[in-house]
């Protein structure tokens, strides 16, 4: 908690900018995602435990206040970063992904309104070029993020997975990308991550995880209930993902920060390019990011 106020107030300061918080609060109501049916049986383990070791005053005359506890947690709950190895044999862990893919230019799609008409709604790539020709050309480099209105629904586990069964993931029913938008997003525009406010960027009705199977074999980490979309620009923000620096994990929870200029949205009339101002940011930021994680890890 110290090392992500510190990135934080690092950021903050050093740019002058807002910040929006896009991470669901994590705690024992996340929604969980079955997964009996694949786990080895006879493992012992828990989706989320929090045990409080001590909370008392210790020291010379108690006059320190001291609380400890050990936490254990399934790592893909609440918003969360799925590290390339979660999907890919031989991936990247948690540890192993670059900190320039942890930083990049915010690109919202926004497709509440189709989401709302119907819950298996996939992004396609003509939703991409139509925000292209709306907002200007996605970004080597991007952090992409669909908005479907989900997060509304959380942390409800049954208007998130839209379903009253689950135990059955063949039952689940909620918004992603399609096979060919992750296709166009990776070979066409080369982003660096991709995310989504459901539980996962595969749509719930998919017959399988193709977007996974997909994006992390190239090494893209993915973002899944991200908080709070509505409150940034569809561009213009910089994304910051203050992931867990985890050896072996296949992915945990993650902070996410937008950083937002107060008086424009970093982008002059739909230009392609950042403005010299925000080259300028997110290149500081770039520095301080890679500072902050050597600090405080």
């Amino acid at each position: 908690m110290l090392g992500i106020t510190f990135i934080s107030l690092c950021v903050t300061l050093a740019l002058g900018r807002r910040v929006v918080d896009l991470t669901h609060t994590f705690d024992q109501n996340a929604p969980k995602y079955p997964l009996e049916q694949w786990v080895d049986k006879g493992l012992d383990w828990n989706m989320f435990r929090m045990t409080t070791l001590m909370a008392k005053y210790i020291g010379p005359q108690n006059r320190t206040w001291l609380t400890l506890k050990v936490t254990e947690y399934y790592e893909h709950q609440g918003t969360h970063m799925d590290a390339p190895m979660h999907s890919a044999r031989g991936g990247e862990d948690m540890a192993s992904i670059s900190p320039e893919r942890l930083v990049g230019p915010g690109i919202v799609i926004d497709v509440t309104d189709k989401a709302e008409s119907d819950v298996n709604y996939a992004v396609t790539v003509e939703d991409l070029k139509k925000y292209e020709a709306d907002h200007g050309r996605i970004p080597p480099g991007a952090i992409i993020m669909m908005n479907s209105g989900w997060a509304r629904k959380y942390p409800d586990s049954n208007k998130v997975f839209g379903s009253q069964n689950l135990s059955d993931p063949l039952s689940f029913r909620f918004p992603g990308f399609s096979l060919e938008a992750c296709k166009f997003m990776l070979n066409k525009r080369q982003v660096s991550v991709v995310g989504v406010d459901t539980p996962s960027v595969d749509p719930g009705i998919a017959p399988e995880y193709y977007c996974h199977n997909h994006l992390q074999p190239s090494g893209v980490p993915l973002l899944e209930y991200v908080a709070n979309l509505d409150a940034i620009p569809v561009r213009g923000s910089t994304i910051v993902l203050g992931a867990i620096k985890m050896r072996e994990g296949t992915g945990g929870p993650t902070r996410i920060f937008a950083l937002l200029d107060d008086e424009n949205d970093g982008f002059i009339n739909g230009a392609n390019s950042v403005s010299s101002r925000g080259a300028i940011g997110l290149l500081s930021l770039s520095t301080l990011y890679v500072l902050c994680q050597a600090v405080y890890f």
